[in-house]
């Protein structure tokens, strides 16, 4: 029987069956379509893929280049440099923006095998479940030897989580080191970065730290964008940022899902004013907010409301009113329910699903508690 695996798959497998065993063995990666669960076989791994994996081929070997060129010239790490180096993800900074960066206030653990480790990272960093992930950089040293070890996340609590709980894989030179000294014998210290820059500021942080010669436990030096998107979360909080109401890494899933306009949206970003009167939309996460339990349609529901106080002196179209749509036997039950932001959309709705409707039809149902092809209607 033969098994079609990625050369990823194959790898990882390998590697981690490598060190548990700590026996030596090497493999092929090159034909994996043929790779039988039966085979004796031994060959040379592919030099390759490594030349892939660290980065010495493909589209990025100019960035290595230029890392490497920077480590053996034991210059200051400027902010050219790291624009240079990060050209690949299209991240370009200043001066100011690195020393901001580089200054960032950070928190140092020392005592990482005890319960209180747990304690201190949900109060800063928030819980590796919580709706709010705070992006941020990580530093381990070993306590004996000194080595480092550096990595980034816009994840934060879920990526330390992994660390803490042994659960990543042993791969590289880091975390087989974890695994053996456990984690009495490393400090960690957490840069939390919640600044309002329109790029991954963990990853501009990263690269500089792995330009230092002194992370050693660093295989790769440039910093890895594998979605090569540099978009950070996007949040809506009420005026004084104590409750989140909704969060996304989509601008659309504010236009779409919540009826708001791109212009609208787009011009409270920038300038952190007030959507309604009531929410704000920002890129900073706070981490002491309280998350509302809300659903979306419930949101929706909620600002469509807002906007008729807000609104209430301009004059509106029947037609351009929102409408809810329920199955006639469950009007109160809210996985059973549709909200559309005009009436239009309503019958768009209705048609695609092979129904007859029309606006006039609709509107002589709408607010009536009759059925109309199976559902009840009304404005909201």
């Amino acid at each position: 029987q033969s098994f079609n695996l990625s050369d990823y798959d194959v790898f990882m497998s390998f590697t981690y069956f490598y060190i548990k065993n700590n026996k030596p063995f090497t493999f092929n990666l090159t034909n994996t379509s043929n790779f039988s669960s039966n085979s004796h076989s031994k060959t040379k791994i592919d030099k390759e893929k490594w030349k892939f994996i660290l980065g010495r081929k493909g589209p990025i070997e100019y960035a290595h280049k230029l890392a490497n060129e920077q480590i053996k010239s034991k210059k200051p790490v400027t902010f050219k440099v790291i624009n240079e180096i990060l050209g690949y993800c299209h991240i370009l900074i200043t001066e100011d923006i690195l020393n901001s960066l580089i200054n960032a206030p950070s928190l140092t653990i020392k005592n990482l095998d005890t319960d209180e480790t747990k304690k201190i990272l949900s109060n800063n960093i928030s819980w590796p479940s919580s709706k709010i992930q705070i992006p941020g950089v990580y530093i381990f040293k070993h306590k004996i030897t000194g080595e480092k070890y550096v990595g980034s996340s816009s994840q934060l609590a879920l990526r330390l989580s992994g660390y803490l709980n042994y659960t990543h894989k042993p791969i590289g030179k880091f975390i087989p080191l974890l695994f053996k000294d456990r984690l009495s014998n490393f400090t960690l210290e957490i840069i939390p970065l919640v600044n309002n820059y329109n790029f991954r500021s963990e990853i501009v942080l990263e690269q500089y730290y792995l330009l230092d010669p002194s992370f050693t436990l660093n295989t790769v030096k440039v910093v890895n964008n594998p979605s090569g998107s540099n978009a950070k979360p996007l949040f809506m909080y009420n005026r004084d940022k104590t409750i989140l109401y909704f969060s996304s890494t989509q601008q659309t899933d504010f236009i779409k899902k919540l009826n708001i306009s791109h212009f609208t949206f787009s011009k409270h970003l920038k300038n952190g004013s007030y959507y309604l009167g009531k929410y704000l939309f920002t890129r900073e996460a706070e981490v002491h907010a309280k998350v509302k339990d809300i659903s979306i349609i419930k949101l929706a529901l909620q600002l469509e409301k807002d906007r008729k106080l807000f609104n209430k002196n301009k004059p509106l179209n029947s037609l351009s009113r929102s409408v809810l749509m329920c199955l006639e036997n469950n009007s109160e039950k809210e996985d059973s329910s549709l909200l559309f932001f005009s009436i239009g959309k309503c019958v768009e709705h209705l048609r695609s699903k092979g129904r007859s409707a029309t606006h006039k039809t609709l509107v002589k149902y709408i607010g009536t508690g009759k059925s109309y092809q199976g559902y009840i209607f009304k404005y909201v």
